[in-house]
């Protein structure tokens, strides 16, 4: 006999964006199925450096991009939510810095005149004394400028945990979808999807099934042959540097051209050790080096940056990012978050940490504008099958392998 489940609203994906769409729908009152078939943030979600963009590393030559535009009121947004006082209480989830920085190698440039100079930004960058500058400046041999930006840093890790607590009872873990198993009407909506673990299977209905599974999404959009979405990947080449000492640093590092030079942010193993991890320009160049040859390029980078620090004893590794997002013209980054509606199916991507809140909102409108209301919900079949386990923070899967 056939297993059955069903719900108003099916997502496939447990990263940011689907675990943030999970609680609005249930605030909302509707239903709600959740599938992983790896682990909860397991994918670009827990590779990211959890700092909450407010667009300003995108308007470093004092202008505000229409990226920096789309990104610009998340900061707020994000800093109500983890007061408590949001749409979602992420009170729990630690703010690793209350400031993300830029800073220059050098005293005061041109480029950074027209920065602070630009009206629209004035209010979300502030110049600092040297006594406030993060320790890891206030060396002598630091001759440079530091300025604090209106964006927090948060503990990932945790904030997928948060975002899972209140929601354990509809978040199951399955095997890899399967495209032969996804059943269709003649007008092209989805009727069913059957889902796999463990050699049970059940066949799931839903008024609508939102896709956002990173590069999972490309079994739908394979599936559909549709003109209306499609995917690019858009690889990184991160660093992350065990340093023998302890400077929390959360940053960005003012380059010569309109992207940051390098982005740092910090993380504590469970050892206590203290983990720089590298964004920014070098993981965008690394992408055609091999490991040693990036670790190489990261040791260069921050002897310049840092010749004053001593990371002879530091250990390095490196991972790929393979970002997934919807097609741009060229291969150029998108500049917000993404959806497509195509019958009863949302293909979506938040293409930044920080602009999850926003495809959940974009993604709820959408379903009013659909008429989706409460009506499906029977779990019946799935209760014995198990919940993800919770993505294990990078720096600690990375170098308890102790790669050096």
């Amino acid at each position: 006999m056939k297993k059955v489940a069903a719900a108003d609203v099916v997502i496939f994906g447990g990263g940011i964006a689907g675990l943030w769409l999970l609680n609005r729908l249930r605030q909302a009152g509707l239903s709600v199925l959740l599938f992983e078939s790896g682990s909860l943030g397991g994918g670009q979600t827990h590779k990211s450096q959890g700092i909450i963009h407010g667009g300003m590393k995108y308007a470093l030559h004092g202008v505000l991009t229409n990226e920096a535009r789309s990104i610009s009121d998340m900061p707020a947004y994000w800093k109500k939510c983890l007061s408590g006082k949001g749409e979602i209480d992420l009170s729990a989830v630690p703010i690793l810095s209350a400031y993300n920085y830029l800073w220059a190698p050098h005293k005061f440039t041109s480029r950074l005149t027209g920065f602070l100079a630009s009206a629209t930004l004035s209010s979300k960058v502030e110049a600092l004394p040297r006594e406030h500058y993060p320790t890891v400046f206030q060396n002598p041999g630091f001759k440079g400028e530091v300025f604090a930006l209106d964006e927090v840093v948060i503990d990932v890790p945790v904030l997928v945990r948060e975002l899972v607590k209140a929601n354990q009872d509809a978040v199951f873990k399955i095997e890899p979808l399967c495209d032969e198993e996804l059943k269709f009407d003649d007008q092209g909506n989805l009727l069913s999807a059957t889902v796999y673990m463990s050699g049970k299977s059940v066949e799931v209905t839903a008024q609508q099934f939102v896709f956002t599974a990173g590069a999972g999404n490309e079994v739908i959009i394979k599936k559909l042959k549709s003109h209306e979405v499609a995917m690019q990947r858009r690889p990184l080449h991160m660093v992350l540097v065990k340093t023998p000492f302890d400077y929390p640093l959360y940053a960005h590092c003012l380059g010569l051209g309109s992207r940051p030079r390098i982005t740092v942010t910090t993380h504590h193993a469970q050892d206590g050790s203290t983990i720089w991890y590298l964004g920014g320009l070098l993981a965008e160049d690394g992408v055609g080096r091999d490991s040693a040859t990036q670790i190489q390029a990261a040791r260069d980078e921050l002897r310049a940056l840092f010749p004053w620090l001593d990371f002879s004893a530091a250990e390095f590794a490196t991972l790929m990012i393979d970002r997934a997002e919807p097609l741009q013209k060229g291969g150029l980054k998108p500049e917000s978050s993404f959806t497509r509606i195509i019958k009863n199916m949302t293909i979506a991507w938040p293409t930044k940490l920080a602009l999850a809140p926003k495809l959940a909102e974009d993604i709820m409108q959408q379903l009013q504008t659909n008429n989706i209301s409460p009506q499906l919900f029977d779990v019946r079949e799935l209760r014995s099958w198990p919940m993800p386990p919770l993505a294990k923070p990078i720096w600690e899967d990375l170098f308890c392998k102790n790669v050096a």
